[in-house]
Formats: C-alpha cells, sequence, structure tokens
C-alpha cells in the first residue's frame, strides 16, 4: 500500500481520474508560467554574453547557467503552485474528515485540485540534483511541518495535514500519508510527529497517527488509522504494536 517505486522521494499526490481530465488545463498552465522566468533568464543569457567578444565566457558559464535554470524552475514552479493553492483554499478551505469518494463532495474534489496544483512543483523538487530540498522548502511551503535536524530525504510525505517535529529520522522508502481510500469512502486526518522519533525503513504511518516523543517503529512496520504511540516506547508489527521486551520493562 502506497510503496514508492524507488526512491526519488516524489510525494504522494494521487488525482482522481474524473477530476483529472476536467481539470487538467490547470496543469499545464501552471507549467507553463513556471518556465517563464527561465525562458527570460536564458534569453538574457544568451543576448549579452552569446556574442564573439565574449563566447569564451559564454561557455565558461555555462554549468553555472545550467544550475540557475534548475533553481529559478524550482522555486518559480513552487511559488506560482502556491498562488494556486491560495486561490483554491480561499474557494474552499481543506479539513480533517471521513467523506465521499465523489467528485460531488467538495472535500474530495478540493482535494484532488490541491494535489493537482502541487504535482508539478513536487516533481520537479524530486527529480532535480538536490532532491532533499523539497522536504526542506517545497513541502513545508506548502504547509507541511518539518523541524530542524530532520533525516526524512527518501521518503514519500504527504503535502498537507503532516507536522513532524525535530531530531527525527525516517527510514528510506518510509510512507507518511494524511489521506486514505476505501471502497467509496475518503479519509483525511492529520499525522502528527512528535520530537526525537525513530521510523524504520519502508514503514508506513497512516492518517490520523500520533507518535508521540521519542517513540520507535521498527522497520517494514505500520500503524493504523488514528493510532497513537506513545513516547519511549518501541512499536513493531502491522499494525504496530509494544515490542514484547518494553512490555515486560
Amino acid at each position: 500500500m502506497f510503496q514508492p517505486a524507488s526512491l526519488k522521494g516524489e510525494s504522494p499526490v494521487p488525482i482522481d481520474e474524473r477530476i483529472r481530465k476536467k481539470y487538467i488545463f490547470l496543469y499545464f498552465i501552471i507549467i507553463i508560467l513556471s518556465f517563464i522566468p527561465c525562458s527570460l533568464f536564458e534569453y538574457i543569457y544568451f543576448l549579452f554574453l552569446f556574442s564573439e567578444q565574449l563566447i569564451w565566457l559564454f561557455f565558461l558559464l555555462f554549468p553555472f547557467n545550467i544550475v540557475v535554470l534548475i533553481y529559478a524552475l524550482q522555486f518559480s514552479a513552487t511559488l506560482v503552485s502556491a498562488l494556486f493553492l491560495i486561490v483554491i483554499n480561499t474557494i474552499f478551505r481543506p479539513k480533517e474528515g471521513v467523506f465521499h469518494r465523489d467528485p460531488k463532495d467538495k472535500n474530495y474534489l478540493f482535494w484532488n485540485l490541491r494535489n493537482l496544483v502541487k504535482k508539478w512543483p513536487l516533481y520537479v523538487m524530486a527529480s532535480n540534483p538536490f532532491p532533499w530540498l523539497k522536504h526542506r522548502a517545497t513541502l513545508r511551503f506548502f504547509g507541511v511541518k518539518i523541524g530542524k535536524h530532520c533525516m526524512c530525504d527518501n521518503c514519500w510525505i504527504s503535502s498537507e495535514f503532516v507536522s513532524i517535529g525535530k531530531n527525527c529520522i525516517i527510514g528510506v522508502s518510509s510512507v507518511i500519508v494524511s489521506f486514505g481510500v476505501e471502497a467509496e469512502t475518503f479519509l483525511l486526518k492529520k499525522i502528527i510527529i512528535e520530537d526525537n522519533v525513530a521510523l524504520g525503513a519502508k514503514s508506513v504511518i497512516l492518517p490520523g497517527t500520533t507518535i508521540k516523543h521519542d517513540a520507535k517503529l521498527s522497520a517494514y512496520s505500520s500503524t493504523d488509522y488514528e493510532d497513537v504511540l506513545e513516547e519511549n516506547l518501541v512499536y513493531n508489527g502491522t499494525p504496530a504494536s509494544i515490542k514484547e521486551e518494553d512490555k515486560i520493562n
């Protein structure tokens, strides 16, 4: 369930095909607008440096030009997406709850729209040479709280309703999803991970989970919906339960 296909770390932002087809124009508008700053930068770069006198400087600065293009695309894609997100959230404010998996349900519809406008910048950020900036910058820009000194670069984290404290370690290919779909039911619940929590590789944190400070979850384990992992305890299994030696202690 929600298992990453690679370590690229792209955030889980699925979109209902019924909604995607109807609003796909938003996705293309965001892509087009995000390339405008890059195009302007390239135009200026070629205009001033691609000349007989400065051709040596043109090639000398070309690697720097590529790096600037990458960051310009990241920044502009995130900024354009955030502006669209502000408009969407103004029209209909995100909220937690259990809803119908039906485009007629506004909570489900607007959750898909939020995913649609965030998908391009999250993809760009996860695909560049510095993918850890997706968590340090883009997810935080979208409202996800990630504390200082967290190791969470090679995992999937939902782009909303997630709060992660400081000094947390999230194992490779772990999945933190604040949403769930079961038949015709759609669930959206906030995940709270407090300070100094450690999650083993390929662990799965389901919607509504609260993991209190200094708790640990073993590799290949998962929580249940709206689960609570108490502080200073080690959990393992599916669904996660306290390890026997911790029960004895």
